[in-house]
């Protein structure tokens, strides 16, 4: 790897969400088990090029999306760490000294043979964080980028939510995702997924959400947050919701300013509502422009998964 290519150094102290590139993340420090093993059973910069690997094998166009990396602050094991001793050879705030537990990233696949469906292109998200790894796939819209997970049953884990059933020592290698990933790769070559999303798409987009609809939706929203982090036993559910409050907040403004404010329709559709949740759940900017509430990176996959499931 040509090092003048990437950048040579991280400061994570200003910005703590970052957007980085493959070849950047390939540079940075790898962590190991006391064995010399992967500490996650498979490196980040492994599992996305084995992902693409497989989309080009099976005759796919591939292409990066967003990727970022997270320094969330965690005690012990931080989403972004700094070694010292490798600083001491490798220069102040070194790419190569940089560790970086907490990355996302989106793998967009084009059919060769297939003419594109819905305004969307089908993309592989990747969620790499001190958990864990999840991994889901859905439309990835092309005017803005949002990134969707049309039901659960398209998403996968070695931990949490959408947790595979499989012997946790499985869980732990570095294979465990392989045989669903090349089967729902083998769909998207095939056209099998795009249409079962275009066919979701078109549904949504068929549902009318008027004033009295669209409070309705935001107050259940509002309930499945209330429950899931309540301290009255009696309520909590202890389920990540579809957003959280201040996610609430953003996303109900951005969908009254454009579509009940002046010079709006006073209506939207379900598609529009959900087209407002993935924007919400973007890592810095939505599509305005307005920066959006960060997300925790270990959520933001099941939360997608459950903004749609809980508008369908």
């Amino acid at each position: 790897m040509d090092i003048s290519e990437i950048r040579k150094t991280f400061d994570f102290s200003k910005e703590k969400v970052q957007t980085i590139t493959l070849a950047e993340l390939e540079a940075t420090y790898k962590e190991n088990d006391v064995y010399g093993r992967p500490l996650g059973g498979i490196y980040h910069s492994d599992l996305i090029n084995g992902i693409s690997d497989i989309a080009r094998n099976a005759g796919l166009e591939v292409e990066m999306g967003d990727m970022f990396a997270v320094n969330n602050l965690d005690g012990k094991r931080p989403g972004v760490a700094l070694l010292p001793e490798v600083e001491e050879n490798e220069g102040e705030r070194s790419i190569r000294a940089h560790l970086l537990r907490r990355v996302f990233a989106t793998i967009r696949m084009a059919p060769h043979q297939l003419p594109p469906v819905g305004g969307f292109c089908p993309a592989i998200a990747i969620s790499y964080s001190q958990h864990g790894i999840q991994i889901g796939i859905g439309p990835n819209i092309h005017i803005c980028r949002n990134q969707t997970i049309l039901c659960a049953k398209q998403m996968i884990a070695n931990f949490g939510f959408c947790r595979l059933e499989m012997d946790k020592k499985n869980l732990a290698g570095p294979d465990w995702w392989r045989p669903t990933m090349e089967g729902w790769i083998d769909e998207v070559a095939k056209g099998v997924m795009q249409q079962q999303w275009a066919d979701i798409i078109q549904s949504l987009d068929e549902q009318l959400v008027y004033e009295s609809d669209m409070q309705q939706i935001f107050g259940g929203l509002m309930q499945l947050r209330i429950q899931a982090d309540t301290s009255e036993k009696s309520l909590r559910t202890g389920e990540i919701p579809p957003l959280t409050q201040s996610q609430i907040n953003h996303c109900m403004e951005r969908v009254l300013i454009k579509h009940f404010g002046k010079g709006g329709a006073g209506m939207c559709t379900k598609w529009d509502i959900l087209n407002a949740m993935t924007d919400t759940l973007k890592p810095l900017n939505d599509s305005a422009g307005i920066r959006v509430p960060i997300c925790d990176t270990s959520r933001l996959l099941p939360q997608l998964a459950k903004c749609a499931e809980y508008l369908n």
